[in-house]
């Protein structure tokens, strides 16, 4: 039955470890977003044109005249808030801003006067303020003034405008009387509201007065540097933490051990550390640097790694009398080939005999790990044109151990391994690797040096460019995986997973470099014949490398 990718997929509730591994992995871009943020508010700032605030306050306090001059209410009564809320909305009316305008003078409209204004009703106190903004501080004071003073002639003249209709009522009843009426006591009572009515004109005050005229402003209000840092230092957090964790979900890139033994399902048996400059790299001169990451002579940290690895693999291997392990990884440059290399060395420090079997005959590069000869090798073998015997090579295997000082109790002595390991090169590279690999005699050739061996390693090339791995698979007792944390994506492991479940291939584990690349790299992947290795990652130098596998 096929399985598909979704269902290869776990869930997993992130812990405060992944939090933080999130943060430390892209503090860059929490401190470039704070950095941007912070300048951006700091500069505008900086480049602001400073604007002062000044306010008038306006008090509602309703007269009782009426009821002073006629024993009652004449308009009946009014709800406090209520007029204090309208007259707010009131003092942003046009023609209110068209007489602060003929009282100021100069060129400016209502419009623009209309722009500078704000009120604030404050039911509490009754109290409107009328704040004014402008470049310019007694300009600020001056227009709030002229507001405050338009809109309470205002509200007076609309209040004796309600008053006068009254009284003009009152003086046309008078005029139709007669002469006599006009003497009587109806007569009377009329001219006595007439009366009232005029002196109650002249005494409204619309309700509002003045109680707090606005003052030029000594410093500005806006802008505020240190405020708007603040704010703005809280705003770039927050963008960058956010950035940080959407790029942490867009990257697909496997970037620790826990992650990777849930997308492939196998076990992690060893994590090899980034040592001297990086795995297979070039020195300044274009020469590899095998030195560096093949053998154990100047690496204590590589070497506790493979023994870890060895170590791992023994409890694997002991129903097996001469278990057969194929090293491979789902793509190029996964450090399966130093892997191979140096576990065979491991081993054989351990007092086993070990073969190797160079089966990546795409870009073989164990022979110049080992400094051996290419040809004769396997595809000769196969060919007919060599006999096995003639085509092993013995690895001159104290060249690559450590001193007898590193060694632990156990571990072969100096001149006693020099017949523990030997290596089956890929010799000439032919047109049909795929079809020498799947012959009887690439099987007769895997028992007999099995048979001849402690441990048989078989390297392969890369399982998703290329099938050879599968070809050889079921002739061996299961299959290790090589991984880089940052370089293999969730994507690559399922379908490597995926491709070997479907094949019914038993993975033992998983062995992880711990490599970093370039951003580039991700994007220079390609494949011909050969499965393209020819692209570049950045060493742990800092120099610009072609890495093989």
């Amino acid at each position: 039955m096929e399985l598909h990718e979704d269902e290869l997929e776990t869930k997993e509730t992130p812990e405060l470890s992944d939090y933080v591994r999130v943060m430390v992995e892209r503090w860059w871009v929490i401190v470039a977003a704070v950095v941007i943020v912070v300048g951006a508010a700091v500069l505008l700032s900086v480049q602001a044109t400073p604007q002062y605030r000044s306010s008038a306050r306006l008090l509602y306090q309703k007269n009782n005249l009426d009821q002073a001059l006629f024993g009652s209410q004449v308009f009946g009564a009014s709800d406090q808030n209520r007029a204090v809320q309208t007259g707010a909305v009131l003092v942003e009316l046009q023609p209110v801003a068209d007489a602060v305008a003929a009282q100021l003078g100069g060129t400016r409209s209502g419009d623009s006067l209309l722009h500078m204004v704000s009120t604030k009703a404050d039911t509490n106190t009754n109290v409107i303020e009328i704040a004014a903004v402008s470049a310019v501080p007694k300009d600020a004071a001056d227009v709030a003034n002229a507001f405050a003073d338009q809109f309470v002639l205002a509200r007076q003249a609309a209040d004796r405008a309600s008053v006068a209709l009254a009284r003009e009522q009152v003086k046309t009843e008078l005029d139709s009387l007669s002469p006599e009426d006009a003497v009587s006591a109806y007569g009377l009572m009329l001219k006595e509201k007439y009366e009232n009515l005029r002196i109650l004109e002249a005494m409204q005050d619309g309700g509002f007065s003045i109680v707090q005229r606005a003052a030029a402003p000594d410093s500005p209000f806006s802008p505020q540097p240190v405020r708007n840092a603040i704010i703005a230092l809280v705003v770039g957090l927050i963008l960058g933490i956010g950035s940080a964790f959407l790029l942490d979900y867009l990257d697909r890139r496997i970037k620790d051990e826990k992650t990777l033994e849930r997308e492939l399902g196998v076990p992690v048996l060893a994590s090899i550390p980034v040592v001297g400059g990086g795995w297979g790299g070039k020195d300044g001169k274009g020469k590899r640097n095998e030195a560096k990451v093949i053998g154990f002579i100047n690496h204590p940290a590589l070497l506790e790694a493979f023994r870890t690895l060895r170590s791992n693999m023994q409890y694997f291997s002991l129903d097996r009398e001469h278990p057969i392990w194929i090293i491979t990884s789902g793509l190029p440059q996964q450090g399966k080939s130093t892997t191979t290399t140096n576990l065979a060395l491991s081993l054989a420090l351990s007092g086993k005999r070990v073969i190797v079997i160079e089966a990546d005959m795409r870009r073989p590069v164990l022979h110049e790990y080992l400094d051996l000869a290419q040809s004769p090798g396997l595809s000769n073998v196969l060919s007919g044109a060599k006999k096995l015997e003639d085509a092993l090579q013995l690895v001159k295997a104290d060249n690559f151990l450590p001193t007898e000082g590193r060694r632990r109790e156990g571990e072969g002595r100096r001149g006693l391994l020099q017949r523990n390991l030997y290596v089956l090169t890929s010799g000439p590279l032919p047109p049909n690797p795929s079809e020498l690999l799947a012959s009887e005699r690439m099987v007769k050739v895997i028992e007999e040096l099995s048979a001849m061996s402690d441990y048989l390693l078989i390297d392969t090339p890369p399982i998703l460019p290329v099938a050879d791995a599968l070809v050889l698979a079921p002739h061996a007792d299961g299959v290790i995986l090589t991984a880089r944390l940052g370089d293999s994506t969730r994507e690559e492991a399922r379908q490597v997973r995926s491709i070997f479940e479907r094949a019914g291939v038993k993975v033992i584990g998983a062995v992880v470099a711990a490599a970093r690349r370039s951003p580039g790299y991700y994007y220079k992947r390609g494949y011909g014949y050969g499965y393209g290795y020819g692209y570049g990652y950045v060493s742990a130098s800092g120099t610009e490398a072609e890495e093989p596998s």
